[in-house]
């Protein structure tokens, strides 16, 4: 079965999420790819906590759109700032589908990835700015993702601040390299770590949020090239479709 972006989905709470939660409403961002079987999703809730902390989002009220088959039960806040990788047999019935607000939550989402804002030029620290760096994934992470490290591309202002963080997976020469992947072809910039990365290339369709304080070990004192993010951002742009969004 084809999926397509805007489609409003409900998945199981995360595992670190408080119990008792219910499934929560995600869209559906990218196409899906038949290579992987997965596709990226916005997660939504109707808590706008991250909204008050300038996490980007778009509020869609479902009984005052004009189209009320957008599968949301109740106001809900949908962040572009929150990605989820989800294999596309897991995802279950299609709950709805969001048409009239998707340019708005494309918008946020260029927005969210700090597409064109470079890399950070500031030390390595809490309250500093974050895009452009390498992270250390905790080991619940790497085994569920079967990815070690990864590269950080959430937008400045809120990478300071922002206890989630969206990131792009480094991966070696064992992983097979796919459409919208950035390959590497000089890794002296990752330092000690180019003996484990082979091969390298940044996986740009495994676009994940992670929740710094579960799934990310520390951040990293190596900062990828900036020619090297202008790459990832064109490829971010292309996967996610947002071409007339920049």
């Amino acid at each position: 079965m084809m999926r397509y972006p805007g489609e409003v989905y409900y998945l199981q709470p995360d595992l670190y999420e408080p119990e008792g939660k219910g499934d929560r409403p995600h869209v559906l961002l990218s196409p899906w790819r038949k290579e992987t079987g997965t596709s990226t999703l916005a997660y939504g809730s109707s808590s706008g906590n991250d909204a008050n902390h300038r996490a980007e989002h778009v509020f869609i009220d479902p009984r005052a759109g004009r189209y009320r088959g957008t599968g949301l039960v109740r106001p809900t806040y949908i962040y572009p700032s929150k990605l989820v990788l989800a294999a596309v047999d897991t995802l279950g019935p299609r709950a709805g589908r969001i048409i009239h607000e998707m340019p708005a939550i494309r918008a946020s989402l260029v927005r969210s990835l700090g597409v064109g804002s470079g890399v950070t030029r500031e030390r390595n620290g809490w309250g500093y700015n974050r895009r452009g760096r390498l992270v250390e994934l905790t080991p619940d992470l790497e085994d569920e993702w079967e990815v070690s490290h990864a590269l950080v591309v959430t937008e400045p202002h809120y990478s300071r601040a922002g206890y989630h963080q969206t990131v792009v997976p480094l991966l070696d020469g064992s992983f097979q390299i796919a459409e919208f992947d950035v390959p590497l072809q000089d890794t002296a910039w990752l330092s000690h770590l180019e003996s484990r990365y082979r091969g390298a290339f940044i996986g740009v369709p495994m676009a994940s949020t992670a929740y710094a304080p579960d799934h990310i070990v520390r951040f990293l004192g190596i900062v990828v090239p900036p020619e090297i993010m202008a790459e990832v951002d064109r490829s971010l742009v292309a996967y996610f479709g947002l071409q007339e969004y920049v």
